[in-house]
């Protein structure tokens, strides 16, 4: 009778051991998971926050950001290992000579090309955009990349005024990038190895456009641009683009102008934006076509 008590107890202690480690685990998983969870959201939200405006770095998440006003300064842009395709903006009166004629630029910061110095990622393609306005005279332009012997690896082609070229994925090196007829217009790319290359869809590029509206927004033919940084702060994100980041700059040494600016830039103020899109490149080239015409430069 004892032994039949003392088994009763110990079996009804061991069904309260079964129990009790069941629900501790159960506890521990929830726990477990959750924690999980939280990280994982935190570590995207990182990672997001992180590639929002383009990187210095060869890691697979970026960890310095770039901003507007950085590759302003820098004259330089390196872009995360999410860019799929980087847009090469040709800055309007870049075919101006650089050593007599700077003060028609819009800035002696990127002056030709929008980044002066570009940093790619492997597998990252790269496009060029022609903002170079033709009032009163057209000045299409074919750039040629040249590797570190000095091969010709790539060229866009003809590219009159809103046209864009070919997109193109180079292999890991340095590049010179140079105009067939304008030897000043030059700049460099570097494409750096990742051991992860570029997969992402994303689009990013720069752009230039007026910080304020000007006096006169028509060109020599009487067309109308309307663009400037309210209007383009409506017309990017109405086109699929977002604006990651500005930079506003004054820019005015001609020393015979009024203002003290190149009359065909209508002013001496202006914005530096950084923008990404998701939408197909034909696409988005075909919208910054036109974003780049309503621009006011002529």
């Amino acid at each position: 009778m004892i032994h039949e008590n003392l088994f009763r107890v110990s079996t009804s202690y061991v069904i309260l051991f079964v129990i009790f480690s069941s629900i501790l685990v159960v506890t521990i998983t929830n726990s477990l998971q959750s924690n999980i969870i939280a990280i994982a959201k935190q570590e995207k939200n990182t990672v997001m926050n992180k590639i929002t405006i383009g990187t210095n770095t060869t890691d697979k998440i970026p960890t310095t950001s770039t901003t507007a006003q950085s590759v302003h300064q820098s004259q330089s842009m390196t872009v995360p290992q999410s860019v799929g395709t980087f847009i090469w903006y040709i800055v309007d009166e870049a075919h101006e000579d650089a050593v007599n004629e700077r003060h028609k630029y819009i800035s002696d910061h990127n002056p030709i090309y929008l980044p002066m110095n570009l940093v790619i990622q492997q597998g990252t393609a790269i496009s060029f955009l022609d903002a170079d306005a033709p009032w009163d005279t057209p000045h299409p332009h074919t750039i040629n990349i040249m590797d570190s012997s000095n091969n010709i690896v790539y060229t866009t082609g003809k590219l009159d005024y809103t046209n864009s070229s070919t997109a193109k994925v180079l292999p890991v090196g340095q590049y010179t990038i140079q105009d067939t007829k304008y030897p000043w217009m030059k700049g460099n790319l570097s494409v750096v190895s990742n051991p992860q290359k570029s997969v992402g869809n994303l689009i990013m590029g720069g752009f230039y456009t007026p910080t304020s509206q000007v006096a006169n927004n028509k060109d020599n033919d009487g067309g109308i641009h309307p663009g400037w940084l309210g209007y383009y702060k409506e017309q990017f994100p109405k086109n699929g683009f977002k604006i990651l980041d500005t930079f506003n700059f004054h820019y005015a040494t001609c020393k015979y102008c009024p203002g003290g600016f190149w009359p065909d830039q209508k002013t001496g103020d202006h914005t530096l934006i950084v923008y990404s899109t998701n939408q197909p490149l034909k696409q988005a080239l075909n919208k910054l076509g036109k974003l780049v015409w309503e621009n006011v430069y002529i």
